[in-house]
């Protein structure tokens, strides 16, 4: 039993000093790892789950990102073939976790070089490493906004021949569906990611990236 117990302690030592090295060198593939589970158990997210690790893999994709001065990001994974519907996670990088993850969607159904009608382009799509979103929100009276509008930059960006842009994340409001913003769905989630991107405002930061992907 005593060498049972010394063979326990040893594995947990073992394990402390991978995670802290893991930790410290590839904070990435415990971010990866925690987005993964995630994923994985969220029902809400697409009804088919084969898509989770490509999901995982754009996220750690964006290498190019200065974590260290842009500790916080944000993710937008959605179903172009679904009316754009999907989710909205908070990765907390310095920290290795999710912050928060959001029920939300982006246009009505149209494609990615669609005005008015289509999600917001991925990342790809306009060959930008990512977006940013204002911290401090705007105010507007707009009837499918009618409330706090989290701003993203560029404000205009080229989709082959077509120019978009004046993107934001809000509350969808109104009917379902949104000009190719990010919409939150439901107001509580609504109520806590303007709670959350306070308490970024709190803690010093001014804009956060965005990183946007569809299956």
């Amino acid at each position: 039993m005593k060498r049972q117990n010394q063979t326990h302690l040893s594995q947990n030592y073992l394990l402390q000093i991978i995670i802290r090295i893991l930790n410290q060198y590839y904070p990435w593939l415990i971010i990866s790892g925690i987005c993964y589970l995630f994923f994985l158990q969220s029902s809400l997210l697409f009804a088919n789950h084969s898509s989770s690790e490509a999901m995982v893999k754009t996220i750690v994709r964006e290498k190019k990102i200065s974590y260290t001065k842009y500790p916080k990001i944000l993710v937008f994974v959605g179903d172009k073939s679904n009316r754009g519907k999907g989710k909205l996670i908070a990765v907390n990088t310095k920290e290795a976790r999710i912050d928060g993850a959001f029920k939300a969607l982006s246009g009505v159904g149209g494609k990615e070089n669609q005005p008015m009608r289509g999600p917001i382009p991925s990342n790809g799509r306009v060959n930008i490493i990512h977006y940013l979103v204002d911290i401090k929100p705007l105010t507007l009276s707009n009837p499918g906004i009618a409330g706090k509008f989290y701003k993203i930059h560029p404000h205009l960006i080229s989709v082959g021949a077509q120019i978009r842009g004046d993107f934001g994340i809000h509350a969808d409001r109104n009917v379902p569906g949104t000009a190719g913003c990010i919409g939150i769905e439901s107001e509580k989630d609504w109520q806590f990611f303007q709670d959350l991107m306070h308490s970024y405002h709190h803690a010093g930061l001014e804009k956060v990236p965005l990183i946007v992907s569809y299956r």
